[in-house]
């Protein structure tokens, strides 16, 4: 992530982005942004969710579980659909 925040226009967002994208690691993810939250609050809006990044991030790696690739499927589980 580093080296790809050195190039001209790319910040730890889009790094982190990347970086889980091409490793399949999510936990670089950037899970406390304000896209996520609001697809979340779209996907599952009676769900109670924390309003501030820090702790959304926090509730969502909770929410994923402790096994490997728990926190890959949640998230892709979010990118796929169709709220």
């Amino acid at each position: 992530m580093a080296a790809l925040q050195g190039v001209e226009r790319i910040g730890p967002w889009t790094a982190s982005a990347a970086a889980a994208d091409f490793t399949g690691d999510f936990t670089v993810y950037p899970h406390h942004d304000l896209a996520v939250r609001t697809w979340a609050a779209d996907i599952a809006p009676a769900h109670t969710w924390p309003t501030t990044g820090k702790t959304f991030g926090a509730h969502w790696h909770q929410l994923a579980g402790t096994e490997p690739g728990d926190l890959h499927t949640l998230t892709v589980l979010l990118y796929t659909s169709d709220a």
